[in-house]
């Protein structure tokens, strides 16, 4: 961490001169150092500024230890730091010696710093409140914070309300870097133990905590603060949650569902939650009444077919696969055959965009036994009739491409031999 860095000295610099020190070839892009660092390499849970070098594109920025030849331990300056290599990726090679002007990546620089901080006053609250520690923080296109203890939802809807709160107040956002007898008198927050150079970033009094990654300069430029979620994670929780922008288009779409909702449900968007439980209660009592319409068809067709022996094919239309099954399950229990083979042809919309063929069409199945291992022969079954499928030894399930000739011989063949 270079406290001199152009991103602590003054977080607003959005280009910069600086002098190529060196560059090297690696895996088809280049490797450059630069005598400024300006752009904020990976870190603390932020990911690096991307921009530009001259013409050159700046795909990553990271921080390499520098290690000791001999020993192979990190080397440290004077004040303890760890020495590192700032090593710029970039799509191009770049003159040595020759100076280029840089401009970063402001959107995103924005973007990650506005973030930063909203995780820094939600992660400040939570430990506040609860004593909990923020254990794993992560930004991508969403960004999660790991705590150390549990936490409800009613609970975090009160820490995003209070976040929020401090939002709107525009606090001063403040870094400070103590000396080391400052640093031994502050409360802060730190995952690990520091040593060398501690920068410690004040978000208007709602967090005080360690930190190398970059942050508005008042807590207003953050914009709302947005929890969407929580999960139990290794005996704590993960939260996932957005600030800013990202806040504002989640809204956005979210918004656009609702109204999306309520015009299929013919309701006002604040009423699409009631119409909603309307909807599947009436779903639920059509979906009992047809599994009791199937259920007596089960029964009558297999009053047809009590007597049949041996193999039993039946072919089937408009079933879904659960409907297959429990067809099958029927046939089983209340006729004589050994095994029950269900075909249900499957609609042409599924048929992933095969050429019709004629007299071969696309079906679901599902064969099962009560005295015979089907699954021992399922393989050579799905051979014959360009199927997948598996299960158990009772009951195999799956897919095929055939005509009705070839799935009737391929259950003859394969299992017509077992009595």
């Amino acid at each position: 961490m270079d406290k001199n860095a152009l991103y602590y000295q003054d977080h607003y610099v959005k280009a910069f001169d600086a002098e190529v020190t060196s560059c090297t070839a690696a895996d088809g892009k280049y490797l450059v150092e630069l005598s400024v660092h300006g752009f904020y390499p990976e870190g603390g849970g932020q990911d690096a500024d991307h921009g530009s070098i001259g013409e050159a594109a700046v795909l990553d920025v990271q921080e390499v230890p520098v290690t000791d030849p001999a020993s192979g331990e990190k080397q440290r300056d004077v004040r303890g730091n760890v020495v590192v290599r700032v090593l710029h990726t970039v799509d191009r090679a770049l003159t040595v010696g020759e100076t280029y002007h840089c401009v970063i990546d402001w959107a995103r620089r924005m973007r990650n710093s506005r973030n930063h901080s909203g995780e820094h006053i939600v992660s400040g609250l939570v430990h506040r409140h609860y004593g909990y520690h923020n254990v794993g923080f992560h930004m991508s296109e969403v960004m999660t914070i790991d705590f150390d203890g549990p936490l409800s939802w009613e609970q975090l809807m009160l820490i995003e309300q209070e976040a929020n709160a401090v939002v709107l107040e525009d606090r001063c956002v403040r870094a400070i870097w103590p000396t080391p007898e400052e640093l031994e008198v502050i409360d802060y927050r730190s995952k690990k133990p520091l040593s060398g150079d501690v920068r410690i970033v004040d978000l208007g009094g709602a967090d005080l905590c360690a930190c190398c990654g970059t942050h508005v300069l008042s807590t207003g430029e953050i914009g709302p603060i947005k929890i969407l979620s929580v999960l139990g994670h290794k005996g704590g929780v993960r939260l996932e949650l957005f600030c800013g922008d990202d806040a504002l288009q989640d809204a956005a779409r979210k918004h656009e569902q609702v109204v999306e909702i309520s015009r299929l449900l013919n309701v006002a968007p604040s009423d699409i939650v009631d119409a909603l439980k309307t909807y599947m209660a009436d779903s639920f009592r059509k979906d009992r009444r047809i599994a009791a319409l199937n259920t007596r068809y089960y029964e009558l067709k297999a009053q047809s077919l009590q007597e049949e022996t041996g193999v039993l094919i039946d072919f089937e239309e408009g079933m879904n696969a659960v409907e297959v099954r429990k067809c099958c399950d029927y046939f089983m229990k209340h006729t004589k055959a050994s095994v029950v083979g269900v075909f249900c042809r499957k609609d042409e919309g599924d048929t992933d965009g095969a050429a019709p063929v004629e007299d071969i069409a696309s079906y679901s199945y599902v064969i099962g036994s009560t005295n015979v291992d089907v699954r021992a022969q399922a393989k050579a079954f799905n051979a014959l009739v360009n199927g997948r499928g598996g299960g158990q030894k009772e009951m195999i399930q799956g897919s095929l491409q055939a005509s009705e000739e070839k799935i009737q011989d391929a259950m003859n063949r394969i299992f017509g031999d077992e009595f």
